[in-house]
């Protein structure tokens, strides 16, 4: 039940802060909401507001808890976004632009405005992930010349030789292969982990606490670098038909078909081969690097391999099948690239693949092409105490996988999915149920996620980039944009009629010192989440933001959705434009928040819910909320009220053109 209280009718009253003109759609509406949930007495809206309607001192209790509960991380080890939305958890979306600022960039057509360089963006993306200037990186290594098979054996060498120094350097202190993959596999049994998994992964996490920064010896570091000196252009000259083709060394009959045009065993690299423009089969758990020019390649991970690894692929339609412990461009002490330049491909991996580094990083580039993407666990932009990206530069895409998946930021790892254009499908269907026993619901933790080892170390960053198209997303419990246990996650939509569909912790969603963000900037958009907790929720000490910049939009969510906060949280829907319809089939809903039980006595703190309406047209909201004014949406907190009221939120509707509220 909610209590409306007499407030101004906004009407067309909004005030505009000032935006920049030279800014991207983005970032204009970014910095608009940003100005909007300011929560300065001098502010937009929201400050005023929380003055207005006394409330003030509760929200700064609030946001102090969250900054005293944010210092709990170990070894106060967490990424540079993560740390700030615990200082401003009401600043989320300018947070958000900012550390995904580097993709804005690929969304050009290269034909009007430039290259592209998704190596490049990878290493601004994790400089701003770990606060680092992006002065130090290698600038960008212009054409390497590929007059023939013996120039694509030199422009691999010189790909792979300096991230092999640089990461080698790093890796001094760490942990075994057997570690590393003993840790990944804990987590497809437990999420929050038992006492006895902390006890047994105390020294592996310290040790790997140490490696994950900036500094001149930190892995971090070395990852940037990397990706920065593979920001290269290839010139080939080469008559590829004209060539004769080479014997097949005695080393690699049994691991390559086909003809092949040159081989050579690199030292410090392994064999670098050139293809041939026929079909060829390439066992990549024994070869380094492969340059094909052309044909329907088949390349294959029959075993792990650590280390560096490289392939160019010309043309064709290729399959990259990965192993049941490892995938295409997955670095375990390394970096793995893959760059497709034109083919309708497919990637499969069961296990740490497409896009995953450890200890490392993978990246995958597809520069053309309608391609599917099939994987299981840790893979499609995963990043585990390493980064991982998967960069799709054209066409309409599948992407289809189990868990852990999509844009996520594992421990201290930073993982990004970015899809430049056409209309794209996501899929997590995952194989675990549902942690909480919701029956048909699946545990997914994937699409724009941070996601930490509880107890031992802070979550990373996570991101879907989907600069256009209209998209669809799917997937289950704990997905598309949150955070949990000091990791951040987020999902930027920039254009599209889209369609987002999950269950329980879904679409801005974070939960114990942690953020989440889900940001679409313009078309008509659904938003259907079956379960609690979602659609701008926070829970425990963390905060959330759904942001919606224009269009006729649909929310659909159960209790505690649609800016709904809980146990000293903070948590914001805000749609700028257009048409929208609420509905919330649960209590905590549209501005309203739940239960503060877990930290009240510590505290003295609740929870702050926010809604913002904002822009022309006709809302509805399936809760009791005032149509162009302001709603407080429970009782005045004071010290007597318990612990487990509801309060405090509040819902604000500005520019709609009807004057009467709707009833639940």
């Amino acid at each position: 039940m909610t209590t409306p209280i007499a407030a101004t009718e906004y009407g067309n009253a909004e005030k505009q802060a000032p935006v920049a003109d030279d800014l991207s759609q983005l970032q204009r509406i970014c910095a608009r909401a940003n100005a909007l949930l300011d929560p300065a007495s001098d502010a937009t809206m929201l400050g005023p507001l929380l003055d207005a309607n006394h409330v003030r001192e509760q929200t700064a209790l609030v946001l102090a808890a969250i900054t005293k509960y944010g210092l709990r991380a170990p070894d106060d080890a967490m990424t540079t976004p993560m740390r700030s939305a615990l200082e401003r958890p009401l600043g989320l979306a300018a947070i958000a632009s900012r550390t995904a600022d580097s993709f804005a960039a690929l969304a050009m057509d290269p034909t009007r405005s430039g290259r592209r360089a998704p190596a490049r963006a990878a290493a601004e993306f994790v400089c701003a992930s770990f606060g680092s200037s992006t002065a130090g990186l290698v600038e960008y290594q212009g054409t390497l010349p590929i007059p023939s098979a013996q120039g694509a054996i030199f422009a691999m060498d010189f790909l792979l030789n300096e991230p092999r120094l640089t990461l080698t350097a790093s890796l001094a202190d760490r942990p075994t292969a057997e570690q590393c993959f003993e840790f990944l596999n804990v987590f497809r049994s437990e999420v929050s982990l038992s006492k006895a998994t902390v006890q047994r992964f105390a020294a592996f996490s310290a040790q790997s606490r140490r490696s994950m920064d900036m500094s001149e010896a930190g892995l971090m570091r070395a990852v940037s670098q990397s990706l920065a000196h593979i920001d290269a252009d290839l010139g080939v000259t080469a008559d590829w038909k004209a060539l004769e083709a080479e014997p097949t060394p005695a080393e690699l009959v049994d691991h390559l078909t086909g003809s092949i045009l040159a081989a050579e065993n690199v030292p410090g690299i392994g064999w670098i081969v050139v293809g041939s423009p026929a079909d060829n089969t390439y066992d990549m758990s024994i070869i380094a690097a492969v340059f094909d020019p052309a044909g329907a390649e088949t390349y294959r991970w029959s075993s792990l391999r650590s280390g560096n690894q490289g392939i160019i692929d010309l043309t064709g339609n290729d399959q990259y099948i990965g192993g049941d412990q490892q995938g295409p461009a997955a670095g375990l002490f390394g970096l793995s690239f893959i760059d497709d330049a034109a083919g309708d491909d497919q990637y499969t991996g069961e296990h740490f693949a497409c896009g995953a580094g450890m200890f490392g990083v993978g990246i995958l580039i597809d520069r053309n092409g309608n391609d599917v993407y099939r994987t299981g666990s840790w893979s499609l932009g995963a990043g585990i105490l390493g980064a991982g990206f998967v960069f799709d530069l054209a066409g309409g895409d599948e992407y289809q996988s189990m868990v852990y998946s999509q844009g996520i930021g594992g421990p201290l790892g930073v993982g990004a999915l970015v899809d430049c254009s056409g209309n794209d499908f996501y899929r997590v269907d995952g194989v675990a149920p549902s942690v909480d026993q919701v029956p048909t619901v699946r545990y997914a933790m994937s699409q724009g996620i941070g996601f930490g080892a509880r107890g031992l170390i802070a979550g990373g960053v996570g991101i879907i980039s989907d600069l256009d198209g209209h998209d669809r997303y799917e997937s289950g419990e704990f997905s598309q944009g949150g955070g949990y246990y000091f990791g951040i996650g987020l999902i930027l939509d920039s254009a599209g009629h889209d369609l987002y569909r999950a269950s329980h912790y879904a679409q801005g969603f974070s939960a114990h010192q942690a953020a989440g963000v889900l940001i679409d900037v313009s078309g008509d958009d659904q938003y259907w989440s079956m379960i609690s907790a979602a659609q701008g929720a926070a829970w425990d000490t963390s905060a959330s933001l759904l942001l919606d910049g224009s269009g006729d939009d649909t929310y659909r969510g159960d209790a505690l959705s649609q800016g709904a906060a809980a146990q000293q949280a903070v948590a914001a829907i805000c749609d700028l434009d257009g048409s929208d319809h609420y509905v919330g089939l649960g209590p905590f809903v549209q501005g309203e928040s739940g239960d503060n039980t877990y930290h009240f006595a510590d505290t003295n703190a609740r929870s702050l819910s926010v809604l913002i309406d904002s822009g022309a047209g006709d809302d509805f909201f399936s809760a009791r909320r005032i149509i162009g004014g302001v709603t407080l949406t429970s009782p005045l907190p004071t010290l007597e009220l318990p612990a487990n009221a509801p309060s405090f939120g509040i819902a604000i509707d500005c520019k709609a053109k009807r004057s009467t509220h709707s009833k639940r």
